[in-house]
């Protein structure tokens, strides 16, 4: 079964999938209620990972240094995240190196997408990136 919460890049000037492009995962905040931005304060992603041939990464790379009470909060045990919790996340995608690979400029160094898990969670969340080298949109998938 996959990680709580995936995600996918499709690169809609191409029609395919974004392989190959580093992402990392962020918990900003435990808490749904931050109101100013000035608020979040965690800028050290929890895990990482590269997206796979078809786009997708279904499982991350746990930080290794993160410490036993973070892994705890954050529902992940044996380097695995198995439970997920409340709060607000961000995923990074880096984008730029994916785009100089295919000889393409971009607007775009990376594409940050912040997303609130409320109390209780649900089991999954997906999130979607349609990716060109100068626009993109998301959405919560299923």
């Amino acid at each position: 079964m996959a990680d709580p919460v995936t995600c996918h890049i499709l690169d809609t000037t191409k029609g395919k999938p974004a392989f190959d492009v580093d992402c990392a995962i962020f918990q900003l905040s435990p808490s749904v209620d931050v109101v100013l931005d000035n608020e979040i304060g965690n800028e050290r992603p929890f895990a990482v990972a590269k997206t796979n041939d078809d786009g997708r990464i279904p499982y991350w790379i746990i930080d290794p240094k993160l410490n036993k009470g973070k892994q705890e909060e954050l529902g992940i045990k044996d380097d695995k995240w198995k439970t997920l919790t409340p709060g607000i996340y961000k995923i990074r995608f880096h984008v730029k190196k994916y785009f100089q690979k295919a000889g393409t400029a971009t607007f775009f160094p990376f594409v940050d997408i912040i997303f609130q898990i409320d109390d209780p969670p649900e089991n999954h969340y997906h999130i979607p990136l349609l990716l060109s080298n100068h626009s993109y949109t998301t959405y919560r998938g299923s």
